[in-house]
């Protein structure tokens, strides 16, 4: 299977039970882009356990899909707390990235857990005092004429790439820029979510102003709580995994994946309208759609208790946020 032409994958029969063998033997042999493949195909013909899950994060991690790798890993850890090893493969992305503030944060809330083992704590506390150390130590200031240039640019890849290089320098004599740039409404809102994130990880205490999609929304940095202000979105994803993980596995993962992306894509405002019913039957009706499936709109609609109409609007919401997605 693993010589397909044009790295297609053929469907036989067993065919879940053959990729899954394939991929955990790829990633024994560290063919890493091999076994990405094969465990991505498995997650779509519904495998959604956690041994995958984890496959996924860990061939994210070896290929340099940093932010991929981190929200698995963030997702994973979130259903397993006490797993020592998913902690420690945690706390080294986020070092191998320069994400010192994010691994001070999550190391000082697991210091916290008296279930710890001994020896985990004190090579947790040790990577804490390097992280501290490494929080501490003055940074080289961003080039504003640099800065300026990149981010007048048409180019959302460009912008993308300053913003995780400006987490490695002092971002003080570039502030006022990027504080334009959240507020410019041609400006990319995936590039925005992500300058947010830095000016939080930076613990800017100046007010910004955000726009996003016609609205605009002031906040200051250092006081932003994003488990607090994706709460709606955090609670819609555990909806999802109630309502469609029986029906079918992959229209679960297919609608979380659509859901993840429009909230990261949204932050930090809050998903409208605050109803979950109309949201959890729009994306039912999209992963449905993504999957090649012919579903009723009007059918889903009245299993969910909603109107169609509105439902249709939130469909075009999602599609929209989709198409920015992967520009």
């Amino acid at each position: 299977m693993g010589n397909g032409k044009k790295g297609k994958i053929i469907m036989f029969p067993q065919t879940k039970e053959r990729l899954i063998e394939e991929a955990f033997a790829a990633l024994e042999a560290k063919q890493y882009k091999e076994a990405l493949r094969f465990l991505r195909a498995a997650e779509q013909l519904g495998d959604g356990s956690f041994p995958i899950r984890l496959g996924l994060a860990v061939c994210c991690y070896e290929l340099g899909e940093y932010d991929e790798a981190q929200w698995r890993l963030a997702a994973l850890l979130n259903e397993q707390p006490n797993n020592s090893e998913l902690l420690q493969m945690y706390v080294a992305l986020l070092l191998q990235t320069n994400r010192y503030r994010e691994a001070e944060t999550l190391i000082r809330s697991a210091l916290r857990r008296q279930t710890l083992p001994v020896s985990l704590r004190e090579q947790l506390r040790q990577l804490l005092r390097f992280s501290e150390k490494m929080n501490a130590r003055p940074l080289p200031p961003a080039e504003r004429k640099r800065v300026k240039r990149l981010l007048e640019s048409e180019d959302i890849a460009e912008h993308m790439q300053l913003i995780k290089q400006l987490e490695k320098e002092d971002i003080a004599p570039v502030l006022s820029l990027l504080k334009q740039y959240l507020s410019e409404p041609k400006k990319s809102p995936m590039a925005k979510t992500m300058l947010l994130r830095l000016l939080t990880v930076k613990q800017i205490d100046e007010a910004v102003t955000v726009e996003k999609f016609g609205r605009l929304i002031d906040v200051v940095p250092s006081a932003l709580n994003e488990q607090a202000e994706t709460e709606f979105a955090s609670t819609l994803l555990r909806l999802l995994e109630q309502r469609l993980t029986a029906e079918s596995p992959s229209l679960y993962e297919t609608a979380s994946e659509i859901w993840l992306r429009y909230a990261y894509i949204l932050y930090p405002f809050p998903p409208e309208p605050a109803d979950a019913d109309l949201w959890l039957a729009a994306l039912h009706w999209m992963a449905s759609r993504f999957q090649g499936m012919d579903a009723d709109m009007d059918t889903l609609a009245a299993r969910y208790g909603v109107a169609a109409a509105e439902m249709a609007k939130l469909c075009k919401k999602l599609h929209e946020i989709e198409k920015l997605s992967y520009l």
